[in-house]
């Protein structure tokens, strides 16, 4: 009781009688004390050492909640990036050399060393300058963090199954061009170090502290050699600095909004250097006619305070059946007035302010009440002094369908409530909405439930459930959302690939014998209308168009004009059979995760372009796993090799393939790969040569692929080993399915 008194908490029966969280122990924050014992003032962090370049410019680092500034970074030149990139790149070396079983082990070292006595220091940072309350940032964010970091390094300590033979690519580094969690990074950095890649992060200082202590972290306890992550703070132009530095061959952002990317890119899928693209969007939620309403409206109201930490703006969209409507909104209304605003560093906070270059979403409040929608917002309580970044809980009903809160994410506790007939309505909508994460369907008649979660086209949907993220169970983003194998697989060089050349200029745009733009658009929205039956069909209906294929090209003949001298070897037919086989033996996989179990199973892209510039006739096996794995596909190639390809469309027609599932397009384009990222397909493949283009013209593609020389391997041989895996791997995407209960 005198420990008690000392501390000033209340006596034990109030303790019990309200359930109250108690003080900090001492009353210190861990975060402050960490940010005084460098005098605030901080520097980057490179080659395992402070790096404090004297006579810069500093740049503030501030609170959330006030404003205040807590800190000072130098800001970040290029002289700054010279020197990281230089130390990144000699440490790479090093790094890579060490089998991948021993790098999984400093992995391990490292997530160790943010799960120990830092652990404190690292959420009281979080909180301090993103605003995202403490008990998150102290529990289930960084417990998530620490799996994304794990889960890796244990893959790295089992010798990276399935993919050896390749190797590191060098010096990666990871943009941050707004608001950024903690466990989004790492879900980055932890597959590119576990591949034996070194990190270069670049941050605003809204971002940078807990990242300078991530930094700190590495060098502790040797978890990791000097030079292998290094964080460099500075202004948002500084990544244009990265474009003189060719050691750097993959540059991944995160944070910045699609918009501002086209402007920040620059090489080529085909020369280089590779490009990720962020990951986030708003999470939509299906409530049929059957759900607990209760639970669901719990469980919402929560997502609101505090989105999934992977995809942390955005908002979220409430679907509702309309026979539990006007019950769900009551009951959203009374949870979000329940809500407990103020200092994210306070314990018993439940909503925190905007993180910092957020901006609230006033306008589009405003927008929806002018348009006639109803608006709720609980009452803000009493702030501390100077607190500016606070946006009440709100609920936006009534909307109409055109209205500017569902066609554009919103940052902020901010629900929109619409109306549908029924479970087909709802999946029609959720479908449409623009910069979706992920969804949630709840309803206790378990048949319509897994039907309805089953037709939607997000790539993680949970099933009476919200905000369950594990590296086991999928960690989606939206359209480029990756399972753990493609995680790893975005940071390696496979063996059939041949190092960027990042110095080679692009073919200049001139266009010869393009197809006309109204038969290209025609080409895609033929096989955008098809895409839904052909990509929907069982396996074993794919592979038996395949097979009856297989059997009509052996009694074709080819045209040699057109390149095309026949399937005389039977190697044409034989893939087929092999792509068959594959389409019919699809399957998925169950994976244990925290709460429940995960179904994963692979879903076709959709409408995929192929532009091919390679200086030989194209090739039918670059196509087929397309195919038979649900893709409809588009094809622009110099009309001297499409005719193996007109061939195989003829015979896949006639064993029953939908019209316009294969449409051939011959043209000589040196923008090939422009013209077709200008109809928006889903995926986009460019096959060297003339077909290639710059990134910023099709980074509003999803998946866009430079495919290597080598993985087709030279004409009349087979693929090389792991080939075909890739292919499946790059014309699907995953889609998990969380169910509730049967875990821990």
């Amino acid at each position: 009781m005198a420990a008690l008194s000392v501390l000033g908490a209340p006596p034990v029966p109030k303790i019990f009688a309200t359930m109250e969280e108690g003080p900090i122990p001492g009353g210190i924050n861990p975060g402050e004390a960490w940010l005084e014992s460098h005098s605030r003032s901080l520097g980057h962090f490179v080659d395992g050492t402070w790096l404090k370049p004297p006579g810069r410019t500093s740049l503030e680092c501030q609170e959330a909640t006030t404003g205040r500034t807590v800190a000072v970074v130098p800001a970040g030149d290029s002289s700054d990036l010279a020197v990281a990139v230089a130390a990144a790149a000699a440490a790479a070396k090093a790094w890579a050399g060490l089998a991948a079983p021993q790098r999984g082990q400093c992995l391990t070292r490292l997530a160790a060393t943010l799960e120990g006595d830092r652990r404190a220091t690292m959420g009281a940072l979080l909180a301090l300058a993103g605003g995202r309350p403490l008990c998150r940032t102290l529990g289930a964010d960084l417990d998530l963090g620490l799996r994304l970091l794990q889960v890796p390094a244990v893959e790295a300590q089992l010798g990276l199954p399935g993919l050896e033979g390749w190797t590191p690519m060098g010096v990666v580094a990871v943009v941050l061009g707004g608001p950024c969690s903690l466990p989004a990074l790492l879900w980055k950095l932890g597959p590119l170090l576990a591949m034996g890649n070194t990190a270069l992060v670049l941050s605003p200082p809204a971002a940078a502290l807990p990242l300078l202590l991530l930094g700190e972290l590495s060098g502790e306890g040797a978890a990791l050699p000097p030079g292998v992550i290094n964080v460099l703070a500075g202004p948002p132009e500084l990544c244009q600095a990265l474009h003189a530095h060719s050691e750097v061959t993959s540059v991944t952002f995160l944070g910045a909004p699609q918009e501002e990317l086209q402007a920040l890119v620059w090489g080529s899928p085909c020369r280089g250097p590779r490009l990720g693209r962020p990951c986030g969007g708003r999470i939509v939620v299906i409530v049929l006619d059957s759900a607990d309403l209760d639970s669901a409206a719990a469980a919402i109201a929560a997502t609101a305070a505090n989105p999934p930490v992977l995809f942390p703006w955005g908002g979220c969209v409430v679907l509702a059946q309309d026979a539990v409507g006007a019950a769900l909104e009551r009951r959203l209304q009374a949870r979000l007035r329940g809500l407990r605003l103020g200092d994210p560093m306070d314990p018993k906070t439940e909503v925190g302010p905007l993180p910092p270059g957020t901006c609230l979403p006033e306008g589009m409040v405003q927008e929806a009440q002018e348009e006639g929608a109803q608006v709720f917002q609980a009452a803000l309580p009493p702030l501390p002094a100077g607190s500016h970044r606070f946006y009440p809980p709100t609920l936006i009903s009534g909307v109409a369908p055109t209205l500017c809160c569902l066609r554009e994410p919103a940052p902020g506790p901010l629900l929109v409530l619409l109306p549908v007939r029924g479970p087909t309505e709802a999946v029609a909508v959720a479908s449409a909405l623009p910069q979706t994460a992920a969804a949630a369907v709840w309803a206790q008649d378990i048949t319509v439930a897994l039907d309805t979660a089953d037709r939607l086209p997000q790539g993680l949907v949970w099933l009476n459930s919200l905000d369950l993220l594990d590296p086991s169970g999928g960690c989606a983003g939206g359209a480029t959302d990756t399972d753990l194998d493609e995680a790893l697989r975005e940071f390696g060089c496979p063996p059939w690939e041949q190092p960027p050349k990042v110095d080679e200029l692009l073919s200049p745009l001139v266009t010869t014998d393009d197809p006309g733009y109204p038969e290209l658009a025609q080409a895609v929205a033929a096989a955008r209308g098809a895409a839904p039956g052909w990509g929907r069909l069982p396996g074993a209906s794919r592979a038996r168009v395949l097979r009856g294929a297989s059997a009509a090209l052996g009694a074709g003949h080819g045209s040699p004009e057109d390149g095309d001298t026949g399937d005389t070897d039977g190697s044409s037919q034989r893939a087929l059979l092999r792509w068959a086989a594959r389409a019919e033996r699809a399957g998925g996989a169950v994976q244990d995760v925290p709460g429940g179990r995960a179904l994963l199973t692979r879903r076709p892209l959709g409408v995929l372009g192929v532009a091919w510039g390679w200086p030989r006739p194209l090739e039918l096996q670059l196509l087929l796993p397309a195919l038979a794995l649900g893709n409809c596909v588009v094809v622009v190639a110099p009309p001297g090799g499409v005719g193996p390809a007109q061939r195989l469309r003829k015979a896949l027609l006639a064993a029953g393939l939908p019209g316009g599932a294969l449409t051939v397009l011959p043209g000589n384009s040196r923008q090939s790969g422009s013209h077709l990222a200008r109809q928006h397909p889903d995926g986009l493949w460019l096959c060297g040569g003339d077909a290639d283009c710059d990134w910023a013209s099709v980074v509003s593609v999803p998946r866009v692929w430079g495919v290597p020389a080598g993985l087709l391997g030279a004409p009349g041989q087979a693929s090389p080993p792991g080939a075909e895996r890739e292919l499946e791997l790059r014309c699907t995407r995953p889609h998990w399915l969380w169910l509730p209960g049967g875990g821990p």
